[in-house]
């Protein structure tokens, strides 16, 4: 156990429930919850009290031996998605029943390895919220320091994870959220000179690091899987040559009518159908079909489940359903304003309004901000995800080691349970790594939780493993 061990089981024993942990925030079961030896926690966390503007979080314990495991902040992207929420389709404890009604144990949970905190940024995500309307006009910069704020606060309600050491993740437009935190906690240990944030990490899943390049490269990858012809490429190509893969600027120019418009037409070719919005609803996942059932199907007492090679792609219609059932919303703590609107998990009818400037932003910076203070980057991506390619995103990362100068010391395709997991580069021995994963959509954890498990322990929290 070590010194440092034993004085923690020693604080853990005499304080872990009176002060280091917010004990009014423990949930007690969720409604058809399965037995479990690990304590749960929910609640909001005012960040502009004068504002009224709130965050809510959800908090699980590691399996085993908390004290000893590290914090993992999980967010998810959007803008608009609940983190909450996606813990219940992704890396969380629990997934639904079939019908809906209750829980199971997710057996691929990452907090068999680490603690885990959910957080619903920004407000008109999940049930984090704001009384004042203008606070719905959020961005990058506005996220960030409610995020900051949060994290804060929530370490005056949990104060035995504070010095824990600290991993941040995320999905999709996380790709902007997760290192924006990174960068101003570590800067914020250099200009305090203490140790406040002990930033081991972090770990970033199909993101959102050069949206204008993610988007051609959809158009790339649809000609490179026959399902676009290469004639509307080489128009999108032709009409949107303002930004290349050397000369990404953060000027927002947006793009004119003339790159629209083949973009548009080569989305809808790409999937056989005549409307824009549908095409975008399948770019989640090029292999497998969408979930077919409806919530009026759970509302009936009917299970709705479609296992597409292997993947449920119901998982999120049922989580939806479940995070409206009155008594879980009790049980949670959370809609404490009785809003009106029906939870969803991305997207819900808040009013947030994101900033269209901040979305092109470029990441790359950030990212060697981070990397330069020694802090590892593992981004992983789905090779079936359809909305931020993999190819373009391992583009990015080429960009970024090229940079700053960084060798690469492994280039080779990775195992996970004797079978090809996918391709892994790995710069500086795994200071800056990327990998494929195959057969992924854009949920990782969803379509692919046993390799993200994988990832996530051996790649991420224990990178010393690695290296050679």
């Amino acid at each position: 156990m070590g010194v440092v061990g034993f004085f923690n089981a020693i604080y853990y024993f005499m304080f872990g429930g009176i002060i280091g942990y917010h004990l009014k925030d423990q949930i007690g079961v969720l409604p058809g919850q399965p037995n479990v030896n690990f304590r749960h926690f929910s609640g909001y966390i005012d960040v502009d009290p004068n504002a009224g503007r709130s965050y809510f979080y959800y908090f699980v314990e590691a399996e085993n031996d908390p004290l000893n495991r590290p914090l993992t902040v999980w967010l998810n992207g959007g803008p608009g998605c609940s983190s909450v929420g996606d813990s219940f389709v992704g890396a969380g404890p629990f997934i639904t029943t079939n019908n809906a009604r209750g829980l199971k144990r997710n057996p691929h949970a990452w907090n068999r390895v680490s603690n885990m905190l959910f957080i619903d940024s920004p407000v008109g995500s999940g049930w984090s919220y704001s009384n004042t309307w203008s606070d719905y006009l959020a961005g990058d910069s506005s996220t960030n320091d409610d995020l900051v704020t949060f994290i804060r606060k929530w370490f005056e309600r949990f104060p035995i994870f504070k010095y824990r050491e600290l991993y941040l993740g995320g999905i999709g437009y996380a790709g902007h959220f997760v290192p924006n935190l990174a960068k101003t906690l570590l800067r914020e240990n250099n200009e305090t000179r203490k140790y406040e944030f002990n930033v081991k990490g972090i770990a970033l899943s199909n993101p959102v690091l050069r949206l204008k390049l993610d988007l051609l490269a959809e158009h790339e990858l649809y000609v490179s899987k026959g399902k676009s012809p290469n004639k509307l490429y080489q128009q999108v190509l032709k009409h949107c040559n303002g930004i290349n893969e050397d000369n990404y600027s953060d000027d927002i120019i947006p793009w004119s009518k003339l790159c629209q418009l083949p973009m548009s037409k080569s989305l809808m070719v790409a999937f056989n159908v005549s409307s824009l919005s549908e095409a975008k609803k399948r770019q989640f996942d090029l292999r497998r079909t969408q979930c077919d059932g409806k919530i009026e199907d759970l509302n009936s007492g009917k299970e709705v489940t479609k296992i597409d090679d292997g993947v449920d792609m119901c998982l999120p219609l049922r989580t939806d359903f479940y995070f409206n059932i009155p008594e879980v919303q009790k049980t949670f703590r959370g809609n404490r304003t009785n809003s009106r609107f029906h939870w969803k998990g991305c997207f819900q009818q808040s009013g947030l309004n994101y900033s269209i400037f901040d979305k092109d932003m470029d990441m790359l910076p950030t990212l060697k901000e981070i990397l330069l203070q020694s802090v590892p980057v593992t981004i992983f991506s789905g090779d079936e995800d359809g909305i931020i390619p993999m190819t373009g995103t391992l583009k990015h990362v080429k960009k970024l080691a090229k940079v700053m100068k960084l060798n690469l010391t492994r280039n080779e395709t990775w195992l996970h349970e004797k079978e090809e997991g996918g391709w892994v580069y790995s710069y500086e021995n795994n200071l800056l790594t990327f990998m494929s994963v195959k057969g992924a959509n854009h949920h990782v954890p969803m379509s692919k939780p046993s390799e993200a498990l994988f990832i996530f322990t051996n790649y991420v929290i224990t990178p010393s493993m690695l290296i050679e």
